[in-house]
């Protein structure tokens, strides 16, 4: 979003997406990934594939889990 100068509410407007829901994706309060909402930013921003729309930050507590 930052890269293309878009706010949530104009990429909301512009995918049909729920302003709620984009803000938590940008928050990166989301647990899941709903196949649609993925295709829809995918499609807008122009990916191909979706590790160019998602990164995965590890925390401490990731690495316990496994452990």
């Amino acid at each position: 979003m930052e890269e293309k100068s878009i706010s949530q509410l104009a990429l909301a407007e512009a995918t049909g997406l729920a302003p709620g829901t984009i803000g938590k994706l940008y928050r990166n309060q989301v647990t899941r990934f709903d196949e649609n909402t993925v295709k829809i930013l995918c499609r807008y921003f122009n990916l191909k594939s979706i590790s160019d729309l998602l990164e995965i930050e590890w925390e401490p507590s990731d690495y316990e889990a496994t452990a």
